[in-house]
């Protein structure tokens, strides 16, 4: 099978120009593009910082949430040939062609899980009755969390999840029953009855989890793998959370 969906073709639009040039004895040299090609792509970079290349030119990095919808441009009828490296050590962790006559190259999915580069992501299937979640922090090493779920009016009622979960490691899949109330994923700092951003509710809960409540009736089935890191915000003095769910990305 051809390698067409193995990934990872961020800043495609870096080559998507009407046209490129070079100096060849100090004159600038314009080449024409043959074609243009409509390419579309999603995936997701974690724990490392991946460099992008094509047909030996770095083109970018890549972290974190990545996603295009646009063209692609070819000079010629030769593929364009594309290496994703390890920014760390140079490694080249995959390399693939994209062909300007193969529809089947216009769209695909990616994951890097900081060790290797797939195009799927696996996880549990669904289970009626229940939701399902999993965590990865991608946090400093000296952050360890716990994991609870409340209410958010007392961080003295609150209901563990988890205790003492390290960063970078990532949680088995906890399942919720449909609860009593509205009920939110709340994180502390481990071993304490403190918020883990600034002391405070609104900064430490994930905003993108609605746990399943018989308030609405809710019949369970959700599946979630949650990449929770860190990000400035304008306007806030401290860090805040930035929350995406690999499930909903990337699947299967």
């Amino acid at each position: 099978m051809k390698n067409r969906y193995k990934i990872l073709l961020i800043s495609i639009a870096v080559l998507a120009v009407f046209t490129t040039a070079c100096e060849k004895e100090g004159e600038l040299v314009v080449k024409t593009v043959k074609e243009f090609r409509p390419i579309e792509f999603k995936g997701f970079v974690m724990r490392d910082t991946l460099e992008q290349y094509f047909n030996g030119v770095k083109m970018r990095d890549l972290f974190g949430r990545v996603s295009y919808n646009g063209r692609i441009a070819f000079e010629d009828d030769a593929p364009i040939v594309m290496d994703l490296r390890r920014k760390s050590s140079g490694e080249i962790l995959y390399s693939t062609t994209i062909e300007q006559d193969d529809p089947a190259d216009e769209s695909f999915t990616f994951f890097y899980d900081g060790t290797k580069v797939t195009n799927t992501f696996a996880y549990p299937d669904a289970v009626p009755g229940v939701d399902q979640i999993a965590f990865y922090f991608d946090f400093p090493d000296d952050m360890p969390v716990d994991i609870v779920y409340g209410d958010a009016s007392d961080i003295n009622s609150v209901t563990y999840l988890a205790r003492d979960v390290q960063p970078k490691q990532r949680t088995e899949y906890f399942q919720i029953a449909p609860l009593e109330g509205e009920m939110y994923v709340l994180l502390l700092k481990a071993g304490k009855k403190e918020y883990l951003l600034n002391n405070d509710v609104n900064y430490s809960y994930m905003s993108t989890i609605q746990l399943p409540s018989k308030l609405w009736g809710s019949q369970g089935g959700v599946v979630k793998s949650m990449y929770v890191g860190l990000q400035a915000a304008n306007g806030i003095d401290h860090l805040v959370l930035a929350e995406a769910d690999l499930v909903e990305l990337i699947g299967r």
